[in-house]
């Protein structure tokens, strides 16, 4: 079963992948119907914001992982 990808809690790298395909394919669309220097900055601010959306998200989701891996082991040693 499909789910949409969460903007606000990421948990897999699917909703890095699904949320930056869809902004690349935005920020494309965009460009491609105005051709203005006013939008070619917002798209370049707008990308700019997804590569820190992308990092945290990563940083997030590894972060995560290391949480339930360490709650894994603990468990697993007893």
């Amino acid at each position: 079963m499909t789910r949409v990808p969460s903007v606000r809690r990421p948990t897999s790298f699917f909703d890095v992948f699904m949320v930056t395909a869809g902004s690349i394919a935005l920020v494309a669309l965009v460009l491609a119907i105005w051709h203005g220097s006013f939008a070619r900055i917002e798209m370049g601010v707008f990308t700019l914001l997804l590569f820190v959306w992308v990092a945290w998200a990563v940083n997030r989701i590894l972060r995560e992982s290391v949480r339930e891996e360490e709650r894994t082991r603990g468990d697993s040693r007893r």
